[in-house]
């Protein structure tokens, strides 16, 4: 892990244990304090809302700019108090109480399939949906928010649960420390936060909601109808004890609507719960983990719960039991009931007593309470009389308040779940940022990097051909900052498509990239929570961490890359998501664009398949400029993935490897690449030097694109590895005046069939210009002993005055065809390297090109076109202006002499489509 993430180091297993982590945040406990004492201390820090629109961040080394997200364009509580002012109206022109029609009294809002009942369901007879005034004539909507609950004919939801643990905290915070009340009345407030309205829970039959849903709140109006069980004379779901009292059964209810019925909810997770009703970050542990039991062994997992109170964030806990459910859950021992919800309110130590105690809240009545130590009738409390009356203990009142004290021990002994959720203070920012996993941007992890042990200089290891392209943001850090990440997907209850696994990459981002654009260094990556995919499917995985400034530097800047742990046997639907970013002091964060895309599909095949650049033996393959090839260009410095994926099944194919070869296209023209002479008449130095250097620096043009026939042995390229059979894919930043480049993909042997895709991802738009196979042709020949050798009619032997016995004619021809005037250039370039040295004679050894009329006769020279011009060179090319005949032409390569036979490559391109045929 890089060096600017810091961490606690007395919970540092704890912190590796799962993707929720416990903090000791001692120095945000004293920001908090900090804005007790001075409340103006943090009106200069800018808050952000959920839908705050996110910055652009400040000039970075890429060109294009980040793109800013929009706010949006209206107020969701604008279209809430439209909707109920509608409501109003309707109801007193119709003088009658609201019916909610989104919301049906039927079963299609109890169950998700109203003809099928679940098994719960199955002693329900008789259902009837009625009014709060028809179960109490003192109905009202709210009398107490700290009283109790009680459960209703289908048991306790785990949702209920999370209202437990939200609901649980302010007598007891208000009692225990005076000097917090102005801190936690954000926090003690929250039920009421959730209530947008119930002036009309009378008048007209309804009430509002707010639920903090798939990362925005989200407003809900119910009518005050209730599903009531008429055997049992109770409301199907959770009530509130006072029989009078309905505001929980209302909230239950505008939720069950928000998710589409009541037995969606009856499947689900506390810790989602917690994060609805609060918009905070929620904590799921399990005390039964061997990471955390080694925690509660060397008292880290006590530092923890004393920091987690101290910072007034929500504690619960369960006994959970699997094989039961919550309506008939046994007590377990000491009366605590399996799998029901209690909230924990207070977390004490006496260092004198050598006690640690907990204080637990039961809101289920007077069933399901501790009776073990320190319980109200516990012997424990005569040996502690000054710790009765140092927390103001008062026992056997004729109404208890639902709470007891029970030691550490015996907590972490009786209950084997524990939840926290985290409300941050409006200080900090937060950001709530929407994306989604779709087409390319669905990426997937971040695969390690690929040897490059032994591989020759040339050859460049194959990069990720799908991570970079997953959504990437952008953070800026101008101190050190805490920051709490939250990578939340749409709850499966309304979008049915079921969780998958995610993981989340922070990444130091020291070059400024505008994206990351594959694995970077280990140093580099601060955080990964879940890079093997390990973490269970769920709706939200957490992050705490610190970033600081780069060393040397005012700020830090930082890549956060979300990702879908991508299922390859299955086929992934579009998956949104919601990107949260808590942070204690001003950051920058923008979303980096997507990249561009650019196209082009192909195939090998008999022709075209020209295998890579060297056999394995290492000698070079001639056949290898066959292949198919690519020319690009650009405009600006640019950032490339260039990414070559085999496309169906091919059984010639099968077992061959893929791969290809970037080099540079060294046909651009001189003067956009070569130092500009200086001109007469052209001001002062200087600015003829500013003309010459604007001149050196603009891109060069793609004029008279040809086929690559061999690379030079001073060119450099780039290969892949041809590790794979069916993908290759490399990273590029290329400056334009480096290019343009040639592209060119292969198989890793000739005469294969194969179809491909060759893809580039950029950063700025690129120029991809495929090489047109009707007007370059390219063809392997050879001069063969004693028979194709046949040297060119100038040279005489001097031992043969015989001008009847040349052979000149024995060359090897290739038949060109065509029918309208065309402009033909015609390349000729020795296949081996030891030219020079096999054949000793440098005159004898040089190559030309006859262009011969046809005719029906033999060949004379008088069919020449031109002489050619024969040189001392590997590579020669020769250019003609031709009028289609009715024979057409021979192109016949030669060597100045005689009786040198070897390999070589003959290439033609034309301004028209034409033929070239080799005869035998």
């Amino acid at each position: 892990m890089a060096d600017n993430i810091e961490k606690n180091e007395s919970i540092q297993s704890y912190m590796n244990y799962s993707e929720q982590r416990l903090m000791n945040e001692d120095s945000f406990l004293k920001q908090k304090q900090t804005q007790e004492e001075d409340p103006q201390a943090f009106d200069q820090s800018e808050t952000h809302s959920q839908n705050k629109q996110i910055d652009p961040m400040l000039q970075q080394n890429d060109e294009e700019q980040e793109q800013e997200i929009q706010p949006i364009e209206l107020n969701p509580l604008q279209i809430f108090e439209s909707k109920k002012m509608e409501i109003i109206q309707n109801c007193q022109k119709s003088k009658t109480l609201y019916t909610d029609p989104d919301f049906p009294i039927n079963n299609s809002s109890l169950y998700k399939d109203p003809q099928k009942p679940p098994e719960f369901a199955k002693d329900i007879k008789s259902v009837k949906w009625v009014r709060p005034h028809e179960i109490s004539k003192d109905a009202k909507f709210v009398i107490d928010f700290e009283g109790d609950y009680k459960q209703g004919a289908f048991g306790e939801s785990w949702f209920v649960g999370a209202v437990v643990i939200v609901g649980q905290m302010k007598k007891y915070n208000e009692k225990q420390n005076k000097q917090t009340q102005q801190l936690s009345q954000q926090q003690i407030s929250q039920l009421e936060k959730l209530i947008l309205d119930y002036d009309q829970f009378d008048e007209c039959g309804f009430v509002a909601f707010q639920f903090f849903k798939n990362g925005e709140w989200q407003q809900v109006i119910v009518d005050t109808l209730l599903p009531f069980d008429q055997d049992s004379k109770q409301i199907l779901f959770t009530q509130c004890a006072n029989p009078s009292e309905f505001w929980l059964p209302l909230m239950e209810k505008a939720y069950c609507k928000l998710h589409g019925n009541y037995e969606t909810i009856c499947d689900g997770h506390i810790g989602e719960g917690l994060v609805d009703l609060t918009g905070g970050i929620a904590e799921i542990n399990s005390l039964r983990d061997p990471q955390l039991s080694k925690m509660i062994e060397n008292d880290q997992l006590w530092q923890v719960l004393l920091q987690t109170h101290k910072l007034q964030f929500f504690m619960g806990c369960m006994n959970h039991n699997e094989t039961k459910g919550t309506k008939n859950a046994d007590t377990g021992t000491h009366g605590i009931l399996e799998n029901h919800h209690y909230g924990i309110v207070d977390v004490r130590e006496f260092p004198k007593e050598k006690l640690r105690l907990m204080r637990i809240r039961n809101v289920w009545g007077p069933e399901g309470g501790w009776n073990g130590a320190f319980s109200d009738d516990s012997e424990e409390w005569d040996k502690h009389r000054n710790l009765r009356e140092e927390l103001k203990l008062v026992f056997k009142s004729k109404k208890s308040d639902g709470t007891w004290w029970m030691s550490y021990q015996d907590w972490h002994q009786h209950f084997n779940k524990f939840y926290i959720c985290k409300v941050f203070p409006e200080s900090w920012q937060q950001y709530a940022i929407q994306g989604n996993w779709f087409g390319k941007t669905l990426g997937g992890v971040c695969p390690l990097k690929m040897p490059s042990e032994g591989l020759p200089e040339y050859v460049q290891v194959d990069t990720d051909e799908k991570w970079f392209n997953n959504p990437q943001y952008k953070i800026k850090v101008h101190k050190e900052t805490k920051l709490y990440l939250s990578l939340m997907l749409e709850d499966e209850k309304i979008t049915q498509q079921p969780y998958v696994a995610c993981n989340l990459m922070v990444i130091a981002n020291k070059a400024r990239l505008s994206r990351i654009w594959e694995r970077p260094p280990n140093q580099d990556i601060v955080i990964d929570m879940n890079p093997k995919g390990d973490m269970p499917a769920q709706r939200e995985i957490t992050q705490y961490l610190i970033l600081k400034n780069f060393e040397g530097k005012t700020f830090g800047n930082y890549m956060v890359v979300p990702n879908m742990i991508v299922n390859e046997m299955r086929k992934e639907e579009k998956r949104n998501f919601i990107l949260r970013i808590f942070s204690s002091d001003k950051i920058d964060v923008a979303e980096m664009p997507e990249t561009l895309e650019i196209q082009q599909e192909g195939s090998w095949n008999e022709t075209s398949a020209g295998g890579k650049r060297k056999y394995d033996n290492g000698k070079e393959n001639p056949n290898w400029c066959k292949n198919p090839q690519y020319f690009l260009n650009l405009s600006v410095s640019t950032h490339l993935k260039i990414i070559l994926r085999r496309q169906g099944q091919v059984k010639r194919a099968k077992g061959t490897k893929i791969g290809m070869t970037i080099c540079r296209f060294d046909k651009a023209p001189t003067n956009s690449l070569n130092i500009i002479k200086q001109q007469k008449g052209g001001g002062t130095n200087l600015v003829r030097l500013l003309k010459q250097t604007q001149q050196q620096l603009e891109a060069p043009k793609m004029i008279g694109i040809q086929r690559k026939l061999l690379i030079g042995s001073n060119e450099k390229f780039k290969q892949s590895t041809y590790f794979n059979e069916d993908v290759a894919a490399l990273y590029f930043h290329f400056n334009p005046t480096e290019g343009p480049f040639i592209i060119i993909p292969s198989l890793d042997q000739e005469d294969r069939s194969a179809n491909y895709k060759l893809t580039i991802y950029s950063n700025q738009e690129v120029e991809l210009t495929k090489l047109d196979e009707t007007k370059n042709q390219v063809h392997i020949g050879k001069w063969e002993q004693d028979i194709s050798d046949g040297g060119c009619h100038l040279y005489e032997d001097p031992y043969e005055k015989d001008t009847s016995k040349r052979t000149w004619t024995m060359n090897p021809k290739y038949s060109l065809q065509f029918f309208e005037p065309i402009h033909i250039t015609i390349t000729l370039c020795i296949a081996e390297k030891n030219w020079k040295s096999k054949t000793k004679n440098t005159v004898g050894g040089m190559i030309g090109v006859y262009l011969i009329e046809k005719s029906e006769n033999k060949i004379t020279t008088q069919q020449i076109v031109r002489v050619p011009n024969f040189l001392p060179i590997n590579e020669i090319q020769e250019e003609f202006d031709l009028q289609p005949t009715k024979n057409g032409y021979y192109i016949m390569p030669t060597t100045y002499q005689s009786k040198i036979h070897g390999q070589f490559i003959l290439a033609v391109q034309g301004d028209k489509e034409f033929t070239l045929q080799a005869l035998k």
